[in-house]
């Protein structure tokens, strides 16, 4: 038998299956002999001779891998890689329409920003008739415009 030395940094509950996907996939059917210890690293070393003259060995039943189950296993792989792509297509999309929401929020609370700000600081505040003729607010009215446009800011900003 060839030697061979295999060192897995894998977590304690996939040791063994790494184990036996790797001894698996290079041993042939019948049982084989298979040393199992920990490096001074602390990996899990599993190898077909021992580290040491006391290293115990582990009798391992290997089988012969079974084509169609590796066939279907390959199909279900497929299928979730597709399903992960559609997950992730549809997230992509979603977030585009978050960000094209969220720009327009923030569109529409500089417009009404701006406008009360324009209502606020002019002296002679104003709006545009039909024609294009400026309108000016009477002082009445005027702080009346002005609340409006501070609620509208308020709305459109949160706060």
């Amino acid at each position: 038998m060839q030697s061979m030395r295999r060192t897995f940094a894998v977590p304690r509950h996939r040791t063994l299956l790494a184990a036996l996907a790797t001894l698996a996939s290079i041993g042939s059917a019948g049982a084989q002999e298979v040393y199992k210890s920990v490096d001074t690293e602390g990996h899990v070393v599993y190898s077909d001779r021992g580290s040491s003259k006391s290293s115990v060995s582990t009798p391992l039943q290997v089988q012969e891998s079974d084509p169609a189950g590796a066939a279907q296993l390959a199909k279900e792989q497929r299928a979730l890689e597709a399903a992960d792509a559609a997950r992730k297509k549809e997230q992509a999309a979603e977030d585009k329409q978050r960000a094209a929401e969220a720009r327009q929020r923030q569109q529409a609370c500089d417009r009404a920003r701006q406008e009360y700000n324009r209502l606020l600081n002019t002296r002679r505040p104003y709006h545009l008739d039909g024609d294009g003729n400026r309108i000016y607010y009477p002082d009445v009215e005027l702080d009346q415009v002005r609340e409006q446009a501070r609620r509208a800011m308020v709305a459109s900003c949160g706060g």
